[in-house]
């Protein structure tokens, strides 16, 4: 087997193991109906939202190769969300009450409903818990950053100080941080035992590298679980009626006639009321959640998935004669166009409630990923302005003068590795405007063509293992053997526009460097970066200092605190933010403004 073929994926199997080491079980399925129409599963699981799986089959695969000539990596910046999880406990105990209800269907095609292990596959007691697939999802992510960034891990052999792990409290953010260490550093214990100091180890190492991994308690944690510190957003963005309206208006076109659909069908031929089956607005929901965690967890659309497709296909186009079989496609065709269509409309309503309370249709929103960008920015400029020996910056040579021989003291960081939640990917992108750019406000009543061009997806943005990474390069040292005279000359002209830029604005001082940013493992331009991937740094910087970093989290998240009013650049940049798209909100400051208060009000 080549050696990239696991980390570029196959369809996983529908039998897995367990970590408590059983085979999980596997109902029969029968696959042939006429009375269903649904999409290929590779396109469901496009399509899930934030229930999507985690595209592994196609990412790339292989070393950093495309590095810009005359620039070295010297950090990494990762953000992930965890991998595939259950489902809460009082969903898996919602799945359960329905199947049972409905484990009386007489159709073709359902016969598994019967004996469908609903405690086994989805147990209450392990709600939330990172799933047998999210150990593979962080593992199989580690490996292939372990091929990519090679050279930054021979260079720089892991430490504490080096190699800084966080994350969110939560049980399946903290296995999903140890899940991406392991592939990280996979096989990387024996080469690094040719110190004097290592080879006099007493005793058996251990198989893996153990790292630290630091955490805040939930309500402290500002950068990975946000939302939970910060009242004012769990009072006035959460759950709230003006922050759903958009989603509820979208799903009360379409939902209500599906659970009249599948009522329909699901009765045909009964006899008595007591022998029909009523399926509610509220029913639809778990259909909806169990045919996206069978998916996600199980990577199958045979079980509940086809009660969505449940009616679209009919069993009288079947045994009609040679002539009609044009007529018989065309059925088909129409069906599954059918099929599609449901899908898209379940992922255009979770895109409508997540664009409201986590994304950019709340100006608020963004403030909660400005502790994120803050600490991004320190880190990144002690990476850029570090001893262009590889020594430590000037604040870090004299650790005894702190006072304590046990006080650890943080050197340059090589890569800062973070672990959260969907709302952590969301946040952060509203703060740095990824998916605003073209100014079109996600709504309720849009149509077709506006919604297949949306920017904000979550399918694409916050599935499952959803990840960013920033790549920080440094200009080669002109003493240095693989500067050659092109690239020097390179970063003296790009040095030379940087001043120019610069000159007259003192408050933007930034050392030289470039960063470019992967979504899911795959290039991105910047905002306000122009068409470039690579973006220099001082202009990214100026990019992150407008959006708001700095800010008075507390201040603006306290339910005791008045929130600031907007200043005049605030309130041009809110009044332009969806009309006139995230290059407007630049041009509304001059320079870098104060943080602000944002409105906890939808932009309508």
């Amino acid at each position: 087997m080549d050696e990239f073929e696991d980390l570029i994926g196959g369809k996983p199997s529908r039998s897995r193991t367990s970590f408590a080491g059983e085979e999980e079980v596997t109902p029969k399925v029968e696959t042939s109906s006429p009375l269903f129409s649904l999409p290929p599963l590779d396109w469901i699981r496009a399509h899930l939202g934030t229930k999507s799986p985690y595209p592994h089959e196609s990412r790339p695969v292989g070393p950093l190769e495309d590095a810009p000539e005359g620039y070295e990596l010297v950090q990494l910046q990762l953000i992930c969300r965890h991998g595939t999880r259950y489902p809460s406990a009082s969903k898996s105990i919602g799945f359960k009450k329905l199947a049972d209800r409905l484990k009386g269907v007489k159709l073709p095609g359902f016969e598994w409903i019967k004996d469908w292990p609903s405690d086994a596959l989805y147990p209450p007691a392990r709600g939330n818990l990172l799933s047998v697939q999210g150990d593979a999802d962080l593992y199989q992510i580690g490996r292939r950053f372990a091929i990519r960034y090679k050279t930054l891990l021979d260079k720089y052999p892991y430490d504490a100080n080096s190699y800084v792990f966080a994350s969110s409290a939560k049980s399946r953010s903290l296995q999903s941080a140890y899940g991406f260490s392991v592939g990280f550093f996979e096989g990387r214990l024996a080469a690094d035992s040719g110190s004097e100091v290592e080879k006099g180890v007493i005793g058996r190492r251990p198989p893996v590298q153990p790292v630290d991994i630091s955490m805040l308690p939930i309500g402290l944690d500002k950068e990975l679980a946000m939302k939970y510190a910060c009242p004012r957003w769990l009072e006035n963005v959460k759950d709230q009626p003006g922050i759903v309206h958009e989603n509820t208006q979208f799903q009360s076109k379409f939902v209500p006639v599906l659970a009249e659909r599948l009522t329909a069908v699901l009765s045909a031929g009964a006899k008595t009321p007591a022998d029909r089956f009523n399926i509610t607005v509220k029913d639809i929901d778990v259909l909806e959640n169990l045919c996206g965690f069978e998916v996600a967890m199980h990577n199958t659309e045979k079980t509940w998935c086809r009660f969505l497709g449940l009616g679209l296909s009919s069993s009288s186009s079947e045994g009609v004669d040679d002539g009609r079989e044009e007529e018989r496609e065309s059925r088909g065709m129409e069906a599954l166009a059918a099929a599609k269509d449901i899908f898209r409309k379940f992922e255009i309503a979770g895109d409508l409630g997540d664009f409201y309370t986590y994304g950019p249709g709340v100006p608020f929103n963004r403030h909660l990923g400005c502790k994120l960008g803050t600490s991004l920015v320190d880190s990144i400029e002690m990476a850029l302005t570090e001893d262009k020996t590889g020594g430590e910056s000037e604040p870090n040579k004299n650790p005894g003068a702190l006072g304590d021989d046990d006080e650890e003291v943080p050197g340059v960081s090589r890569a800062v590795l973070k672990f959260g939640h969907s709302e952590t990917i969301l946040f952060f992108s509203s703060f740095l405007g990824l998916y605003s750019q073209k100014g079109v406000l996600l709504t309720g009543d849009m149509t077709p063509k506006q919604y297949a061009e949306r920017e904000f997806r979550t399918s694409k943005i916050s599935q499952f293992a959803a990840n960013m990474a920033f790549e920080v390069y440094r200009p080669i040292a002109e003493t240095s053997p693989s500067s050659s005279r092109k690239s020097r000359r390179r970063l003296d002209t790009e040095a030379a526009a940087i001043d120019a830029r610069l000159d007259g604005d003192n408050t933007n001082s930034a050392p030289r460097g470039l960063i470019r940013l992967l979504v899911n493992e795959v290039p991105m331009v910047l905002p306000g970066c122009g068409s470039d991937y690579f973006c220099e740094w001082s202009t990214f910087k100026t990019v992150l200092q407008r959006a708001g970093t700095g800010c008075d989290f507390d201040s603006c998240c306290s339910t005791l605190t008045k929130p600031s009013p907007p200043s005049v650049p605030e309130k041009e940049a809110q009044a332009s933010v969806m009309s006139r798209g995230f290059r407007a909100v630049q041009a509304a400051f001059k320079k870098p403004q104060l943080p602000v208060c944002l409105s906890v009000d939808p932009i309508v």
